[in-house]
C-alpha cells in the first residue's frame, strides 16, 4: 500500500499543482536545441578550427609580401695583444654595424596559389563539418524529445491502469458484501494492484531517465525543474515524397555531402602543392649595409663620415633549380594522390550513406503510420471489449482473470499506439529535415 501511496502521490502533484507547474519553463523542440547548440563544446571546437584556418589564411595571403628585416650589432675589443712587431700592446676597438635587407620571393612553383586555394576549400569543409556537429546534435536532441513525450505517455496509460484496478476493487468488494464474489478474488485484485504500481514505477523512472537523458545533451544544470512542452493534433498521413526525391533535395543541403567534397577539392590542390617541388624557385633580395670602426687613437674619420662612406648596397636575384631530392617530391604527389582518390571515396561513401539513411527513415515512417492506423483500431476495439467486460464483471458474471486480461489487453494496444505515434512523428520530421526543412517546422 505504500507504493500505491506515493505513486498516487505523485499523480496528485502532476495534475494539482497548477501554481507550481505554472511556474516551471516548458520548453519548445526548438528552444531545446538552440540551447544545445549554444553550449555543445564540439560545436565550440568546431568555431575554434574555423577562425585558426582563418588565420592560416591570412597567413598565405601574407606570404606574397616581402619581408623586412633591419640588424644592428655592436663589438667591444680590448686587452693586450701581440703586434707585428713582436711586441705587446694595449688595443681598445668597439665597431658598430648596420643593415636593411628585404627579400621578395617571385615563383615558387604555384605552391603559394595552390595553398590559398587548399585553404579555403579547407575552411569551407570546416564549416561544413560544424554544420554537420550541429545536425548531429539536433537530431539527438529532437529524438530524446519525442522520448519523453512517449515516456509521458506510458506513465499516463500506467496511471490509469492503476485507477481502473482500484475501481475494480471496489466493485469486488461490493461482490462479495452482496455475494456474488469471493473473498480470494479480492486478493487477486490487490496482486493485480501491486503489479500495476511497479509497472507505473518502472514508467516513471524511464520517463525520469529520458528527462536526464535530454537534459545531458543540452548541458542543462538545474534539470529537476526542466518540462518540455506537449505537441498537440492528430497525425495525418503527408504526401510524403520518394526516397529517391527526397535524396535528391538532400544532396543540395546535407553538409555531410559539402563536407566530403570540399575536403575532395582540397586533396586536388593538395597534388599541385606537391608538385611544386619539380619547379624552380626565383627570389629577389636587396640590401644596405655600414658600419663605423674605433680604434681608440682618435686618428679615424668620425661616425657620420663612417657611416656614409661605408655605404654598402647589393641587388640580388636569384633562382634555384632541383636537380635530385632523393625522389621526395615523387613520393610527395604519390602520396597526395592516393588521398585525393580517397577522398573521392569518402564523398561516394557519404552519398551512399545519406540514401540509406532516407530510406530507412522512410520506410520506418510509412511502418509507424501503418501501425498507427491498426493499434488504433485494435484501442477502440478493445475499448469496447473492457467496457462489456467491466459489465460483466461488475454483475459478477466474470472472473477477475477475465477482467483483468480484458484490461492487460487494452493497456498494450495504447502504448502500442503511442508509440507507433511518437517513432511516425519523429521519422515524419527527419524525412522533412532531409528535404532541407527545419526539424522545429
Amino acid at each position: 500500500m505504500k507504493g500505491l501511496v506515493s505513486i498516487l502521490a505523485f499523480a496528485g502533484l502532476l495534475a494539482c499543482q497548477g501554481n507550481v507547474q505554472a511556474q516551471v519553463k516548458k520548453w519548445t523542440l526548438a528552444e531545446c536545441i538552440d540551447y544545445a547548440v549554444t553550449h555543445n563544446i564540439e560545436v565550440k571546437q568546431s568555431d575554434n578550427q574555423i577562425q585558426s584556418l582563418k588565420v592560416q589564411k591570412n597567413t598565405l595571403r601574407n606570404s606574397f609580401l616581402p619581408d623586412l628585416n633591419a640588424g644592428v650589432s655592436q663589438n667591444f675589443t680590448f686587452g693586450r695583444s701581440l703586434n707585428q712587431n713582436n711586441t705587446y700592446e694595449n688595443s681598445n676597438i668597439q665597431n658598430s654595424s648596420f643593415s636593411v635587407t628585404t627579400e621578395i620571393p617571385i615563383f615558387a612553383g604555384f605552391k603559394r596559389t595552390a595553398s590559398i586555394a587548399q585553404n579555403r576549400f579547407d575552411l569551407l569543409a570546416a564549416e561544413a563539418n560544424r554544420e554537420l556537429i550541429e545536425n548531429n546534435l539536433s537530431l539527438n536532441v529532437a529524438g530524446a524529445y519525442f522520448q519523453i513525450l512517449l515516456d509521458k505517455e506510458i506513465y499516463r496509460i500506467a496511471l490509469e491502469q492503476i485507477q481502473l484496478t482500484k475501481e475494480q476493487e471496489t466493485c469486488t468488494q461490493l461482490l462479495i458484501e452482496n455475494g456474488k464474489a469471493a473473498e480470494s478474488q479480492l486478493y487477486d485484485v490487490r496482486a493485480q494492484l501491486a503489479d500495476d504500481e511497479l509497472t507505473a514505477t518502472e514508467a516513471r523512472n524511464s520517463l525520469r531517465l529520458a528527462y536526464l537523458d535530454l537534459a545531458q545533451l543540452m548541458e542543462l544544470k538545474g534539470h529537476e525543474q526542466f518540462d518540455i512542452d506537449s505537441l498537440g493534433g492528430e497525425i495525418a498521413i503527408a504526401d510524403t515524397l520518394s526516397p529517391v526525391s527526397i535524396y535528391q533535395s538532400a544532396l543540395t543541403c546535407m553538409p555531410q555531402i559539402r563536407q566530403a567534397y570540399y575536403t575532395l577539392q582540397s586533396k586536388t590542390k593538395g597534388i599541385r602543392i606537391a608538385k611544386s617541388g619539380y619547379y624552380p624557385t626565383l627570389s629577389f633580395a636587396a640590401g644596405i649595409n655600414t658600419n663605423y670602426y674605433d680604434n681608440g687613437s682618435g686618428l679615424g674619420e668620425t661616425f657620420q663620415r663612417q657611416l656614409n662612406n661605408n655605404m654598402q648596397k647589393s641587388l640580388c636575384l636569384t633562382i634555384s633549380i632541383p636537380l635530385f631530392d632523393r625522389f621526395s617530391t615523387r613520393n610527395q604527389v604519390r602520396a597526395a594522390r592516393i588521398d585525393e582518390d580517397n577522398a573521392r571515396l569518402s564523398l561516394e561513401n557519404e552519398k551512399k550513406q545519406l540514401y540509406k539513411d532516407i530510406e530507412q527513415a522512410y520506410m520506418d515512417a510509412i511502418s509507424a503510420f501503418e501501425k498507427y492506423r491498426s493499434t488504433t483500431k485494435a484501442v477502440i476495439a478493445n475499448q469496447e471489449a473492457h467496457r462489456y467486460a467491466l459489465e460483466k464483471y461488475a454483475a459478477g458474471k466474470s472472473t477477475v482473470f477475465e477482467y483483468n486480461e480484458i484490461k492487460m489487453k487494452l493497456a498494450d494496444a495504447l502504448s502500442q499506439q503511442s508509440q507507433a505515434k511518437y517513432t511516425y512523428l519523429l521519422k515524419d520530421r527527419i524525412l522533412a529535415f532531409y528535404s532541407c526543412f527545419s526539424l522545429t517546422d
